[in-house]
């Protein structure tokens, strides 16, 4: 199974919005047995909207916070 837990925060490999993870499962035959199921908020016009998808594991990878602006006295 993949190497994510519930509440890690993620992000597609490919970019987009930081996700949280719900459950890890095996979600077949209907998706992938690899399951990570995601939930995110997406904003429009100001509204907040959840929206919650099933991703393969291997299109995904755990979010880390940039350092970048960040400075310490």
């Amino acid at each position: 199974m993949a190497e994510f837990q519930k509440k890690d925060k993620v992000v597609l490999i490919s970019g987009g919005p930081v996700m949280v993870v719900a459950d890890v499962a095996d979600y077949g035959p209907v998706g992938p047995e690899d399951g990570v199921k995601c939930v995110w908020m997406d904003t429009v016009k100001g509204v907040n909207t959840p929206k919650e998808h099933v991703f393969d594991a291997v299109v995904l990878e755990k979010w880390v916070p940039s350092t970048v602006g960040i400075f310490t006295v």
